[in-house]
C-alpha cells in the first residue's frame, strides 16, 4: 500500500499542471482501487457548491459543468461533515442524489473522502463500484492517508494555475501572509532561489541567449568531466557492470541526448539557462512517472541527481544582474541578509519570503530599513512571481500579483498617504525628547539593533539609548569566533553611537535557528535545545573573553548594560554574574583604570522562558533590569515553533495568555522597583502600545522607524486608564477579542489611521 501511495504521489508531483494531477489521480486511483469510477470534486471559494474538477468513468461532458450544492447528496454529506462515507447501496442511502447523465446510477458502492487542507474543506475525493464487495477498512485508510497529501499538492497547483491565468476584469490576485513588516511596496518580482527544486526555478528571461547557451555547455562538460571523475575513483571496487551506469549517465548528458533540447528552449524563449533545463528535465520526469516498469521508473531519481550537478555548475557562473528591473521586490522561499545585500538599496522596495515569521532575521532587517516584507506567505508558488507587477500591503498582510490600473493607482495613493503620515511624526523632532502619556507618566523607547544594521541608525529620531544589541551577529558574520580587540572594537562604536545612553548589550545568543557555521550544534529541537546562556556557561572561554571586552569598551562611557538571554533557572544568573565579577576583579587588578572610569554594569535577564515567569519574584532579587523576549516567550507558552506555518495560527503575542505573563512581569518589577522593558516585536505593534504600557512597561525596544508611531500613542493616552484596559484585555477569551478592543481604543484616540494610514477614511 505504502509503494502505492509512492507512486500516486511521485507522479503528481511532477505533473505539468492541475489538469495532468487531475487526470492522474482519478486514472491511477481507480486503477489501484480497481474501481470504475473515481471524482474528485472542488469547492468554489464561498464553500456553497462543489464543482465536479475530473472523473474517470462518469460521463465526461459533465466535468467542470456539474454542480452539486453544498450538502447535496452523498458527496455533499461528505463535505459538510468533513468525515468519509462508506455505504455498498450509495442508491438507498439518505442522501443520495446522483448527478444527471452521470452514468453512476448503477454504481452501489460508494466511497466518498474529504480533501482538508489547514483545516479548511477543499473538496471531495470519490470512488465507485458498480459491483463487487464493500471496500475494506485498509482502502479507507488508504484514501484518508492519500487525501491529506494530495490536499496541499491541489492548492499549490490551484494557485499556481490561477497566476498563470489572466486577470478578469477589474480583478486582481491576492494572496495572503502569515506575518508582516508594515507598509506598502509596488515593484516587479525578482526571485532568487538556490535552484535545488526544480519545479521553484523562475522563468527568467535572458539578456543573451548566446551567453546562455556557452554557460550551459561549459556547464554540462564540467558535470560529465565530474561524471568521469567519480568512476576513475570507483574502478576499484565496483563491478564492471556497475561502472557501465557512468557511462550512460555520461551519454545522457551530451549534446544530443540533452544539450539541444535545452539550447533550443534558451534560443526560442530567451530564458536563462536553469529555466530552460527545468522545463526539459521535468517534461522527461513526468514521462518517466507513467511507465509501468520499476527499474525504468527509478531513473528518475538518476535524471534528478545528474540535473542537480549541472544547476550547480549553473550556479557557480553566475549571470549577469543587468536585467534586474530598477525597483524589485525580493522573492524566496527563504530570505537571507545576503540575498538582501544583494541588492543595492535603492532598488529594493519589498521583501517576501514563503517561509519565516516576523521575528525571522529578514523581518528584523526589512523593519530596519523602513521596507514593507511579507513573512509565511503559503500556497505561493514562488517561481510564478518572477518579472510580475505586485503590491505588498504589509498592513492588512496581503500579496497583489498583476494588480490592475485601478488598484496600482489606489495603492500609489496610500503610498503617498503612508509616507505623509511618518514625515508628520518626525517633522522637526529634537534630538532628545521625552516621551509622556497626557497625564505626565514616562516612557523610555530605546532601539534594537545589532553589528550588520548599525549603519541602519537613523540618528534623526530621538531615541532613550539601545534597548537591545544582538552581540550574535558579530559571531555569525565571522568564520571565527571573533577575538577581543575586534569585539572591543564594535562594543566602542555602539557605546559611543549613544552616548551618555544607556546601551544594553545581550550576550552571545547563539542556537536555535541562528547557528554558527564554525561551531555547528546538531540538535533534533534546536530551539529546546542548547543555546543562549547554556552555551555561554558551558564555554567560559568564549563567554569571558565576551565579558571581558565588554567591560574595556565601556571604559570612560559607563553607558553599558548587559542582558543574559534565555535564562530558565536562577543558578544560571548567579554563575553568569560571578563570571563577569571574575573578569571585572582580574581587570581591575591590572591597576590601569580607576573605579570611575571603569564602572561596574548593571545586568538584566531576557525572560523568554515559562519557568523564569514563575520564579520571576526571585529572580528580580538577583538583577538591575529585566527584559521580556516576547517572541520566544510566546513560541514557548503555546508549544508553537514562529517559523513553523503549521502551527503559526498559535503564536500570537496578543494573546490573552501571555500578555498575563506580561503582567506578572511587570507586577514583580514594581514590587521590587526594578525596571521592565520589553524587546521583542511586540513592542514595535501600534495596536499593543496601550496594554504594554497600562501593565507598567517602563521601557519599548524596537526597530527605529517605529519609535515615532509609539510614541505618538503613548503621547495620547491617559496612565489613569492602566487598570481598566489591563482588566478588559486579560478578561478576553482570545486574541481577536484582545485585536477587537485595542482596535477600538485607537479609533477613540483618532489614531486609528496609525496601524494602517488610509484606515481612518475607509
Amino acid at each position: 500500500m505504502l509503494d502505492r501511495l509512492r507512486s500516486i504521489v511521485q507522479q503528481v508531483n511532477v505533473a505539468g499542471d492541475i489538469e495532468q494531477i487531475f487526470n492522474i489521480i482519478v486514472s491511477e486511483l481507480s486503477d489501484v482501487m480497481q474501481a470504475e469510477i473515481c471524482s474528485i470534486y472542488l469547492a468554489d471559494d464561498d464553500k456553497s457548491s462543489l464543482t465536479l474538477a475530473a472523473s474517470r468513468g462518469l460521463n465526461p461532458k459533465l466535468v467542470k459543468q456539474a454542480v452539486l450544492t453544498t450538502g447535496q447528496g452523498i458527496v455533499g454529506e461528505v463535505f459538510t461533515r468533513a468525515e468519509h462515507i462508506l455505504t455498498d447501496n450509495a442508491p438507498e442511502h439518505e442522501a443520495y442524489f446522483p448527478l444527471q447523465d452521470s452514468g453512476e446510477t448503477d454504481a452501489h458502492v460508494f466511497l466518498g473522502v474529504p480533501l482538508i487542507y489547514h483545516s479548511q474543506p477543499l473538496g471531495v475525493l470519490v470512488i465507485q463500484r458498480f459491483t463487487g464487495e464493500l471496500f475494506t477498512e485498509d482502502d479507507v485508510s488508504f484514501m484518508i492517508t492519500l487525501s491529506a497529501q494530495l490536499s496541499g499538492i491541489i492548492v499549490n497547483a490551484e494557485v499556481k494555475a490561477n497566476l498563470k491565468t489572466p486577470n478578469r476584469a477589474g480583478e486582481s490576485k491576492v494572496i495572503n501572509s502569515l506575518s508582516a513588516a508594515p507598509g506598502i511596496a509596488i515593484a516587479k518580482g525578482w526571485v532568487v532561489t538556490p535552484l535545488d527544486h526544480l519545479e521553484h526555478i523562475p522563468e527568467r528571461q535572458c539578456n543573451s541567449a548566446e551567453q546562455e547557451m556557452l554557460r550551459f555547455r561549459a556547464a554540462l562538460v564540467s558535470t560529465r568531466q565530474e561524471i568521469k571523475n567519480l568512476a576513475k575513483n570507483l574502478e576499484s571496487t565496483l563491478p564492471k557492470s556497475q561502472l557501465s551506469l557512468f557511462a550512460a549517465y555520461e551519454k545522457m548528458l551530451s549534446y544530443n541526448s540533452l544539450g539541444r533540447k535545452v539550447e533550443t528552449i534558451i534560443q526560442k524563449e530567451n530564458l536563462w539557462a536553469p529555466a530552460a533545463l527545468a522545463k526539459v528535465v521535468l517534461a522527461d520526469l513526468h514521462q518517466f512517472s507513467q511507465l509501468d516498469d520499476p527499474y525504468l521508473k527509478e531513473r528518475a531519481s538518476d535524471i534528478r541527481d545528474l540535473t542537480q550537478r549541472v544547476l550547480n555548475f549553473l550556479n557557480k557562473s553566475k549571470t549577469s544582474t543587468a536585467s534586474l528591473p530598477r525597483n524589485v521586490i525580493l522573492v524566496s522561499d527563504h530570505v537571507t541578509s545576503s540575498m538582501i545585500a544583494e541588492i543595492p538599496p535603492k532598488r529594493l522596495k519589498g521583501i517576501i519570503s514563503i517561509s519565516g515569521s516576523s521575528t525571522s532575521h529578514a523581518a528584523i532587517i526589512a523593519r530596519s530599513m523602513g521596507i514593507p516584507a511579507l513573512m509565511g506567505v503559503r500556497n505561493c508558488p514562488l517561481e510564478q512571481l518572477e518579472n510580475k507587477p505586485l503590491i505588498i500591503d504589509g498592513y492588512n498582510r496581503k500579496l497583489l500579483v498583476s494588480p490592475t490600473r485601478v488598484v496600482q493607482k489606489e495603492y500609489r495613493q496610500r503610498q503617498d498617504h503612508e509616507q505623509s503620515v511618518y514625515g508628520q511624526l518626525t517633522k522637526g523632532k529634537r534630538k532628545n525628547i521625552t516621551t509622556k502619556t497626557r497625564d505626565g507618566h514616562r516612557v523610555q523607547l530605546f532601539v534594537n539593533t545589532s553589528p550588520n544594521l548599525m549603519d541602519y541608525a537613523d540618528v534623526n529620531i530621538p531615541v532613550d539609548g539601545v534597548g537591545l544589541f544582538r552581540t550574535e551577529y558579530l559571531f555569525l558574520q565571522n568564520d571565527r569566533f571573533p577575538g577581543e580587540s575586534e569585539q572591543i572594537d564594535i562594543y566602542t562604536k555602539i557605546l559611543d553611537l549613544y552616548a551618555g545612553k544607556p546601551v544594553v548589550l545581550r550576550t552571545m545568543d547563539i542556537g536555535g535557528d541562528k547557528c554558527l557555521p564554525y561551531f555547528p550544534i546538531e540538535e533534533e529541537n534546536p530551539f529546546l535545545g542548547w543555546r543562549g546562556i547554556r552555551i555561554s556557561l558551558d564555554h567560559p572561554e568564549i563567554f569571558t573573553t565576551q565579558l571581558r571586552a565588554m567591560l574595556l569598551a565601556n571604559v570612560d562611557r559607563g553607558n553599558l548594560h548587559i542582558s543574559l538571554p534565555m535564562i530558565s533557572t536562577i543558578n544560571e544568573i548567579t554563575r553568569a554574574k560571578e563570571l563577569l565579577h571574575q573578569v571585572y576583579n582580574e581587570l581591575k587588578a591590572e591597576g590601569k583604570y580607576s573605579k570611575r572610569r571603569f564602572p561596574f554594569p548593571k545586568v538584566g535577564a531576557v525572560i523568554e522562558v515559562p519557568s523564569a515567569v514563575y520564579q520571576i519574584r526571585r529572580i528580580m532579587t538577583h538583577v538591575d533590569f529585566v527584559s521580556i523576549g516576547s517572541n520566544d516567550l510566546t513560541q514557548y507558552m503555546f508549544a508553537a515553533d514562529r517559523n513553523n506555518t503549521r502551527v503559526s495560527y498559535l503564536y500570537n503575542s496578543l494573546h490573552p495568555a501571555t500578555l498575563l505573563a506580561f503582567t506578572e512581569i511587570c507586577d514583580a518589577g514594581q514590587a521590587a522597583g526594578k525596571p521592565v522593558h520589553i524587546c521583542g516585536e511586540i513592542a514595535a505593534n501600534p495596536l499593543a502600545t496601550m496594554i504594554l504600557v497600562a501593565m507598567g512597561m517602563e521601557g519599548f525596544s524596537m526597530n527605529v522607524r517605529s519609535i515615532p508611531v509609539v510614541r505618538k500613542i503613548i503621547s495620547k493616552m491617559e496612565y489613569k486608564r492602566s487598570s481598566e484596559i489591563t482588566g478588559k484585555v486579560l478578561s478576553c477569551d482570545d486574541s481577536h477579542e484582545v485585536l477587537s478592543y485595542l482596535k477600538g481604543l485607537l479609533q477613540e484616540l483618532g489614531l486609528i489611521d496609525l496601524i494602517d494610514p488610509m484606515s481612518a477614511d475607509e
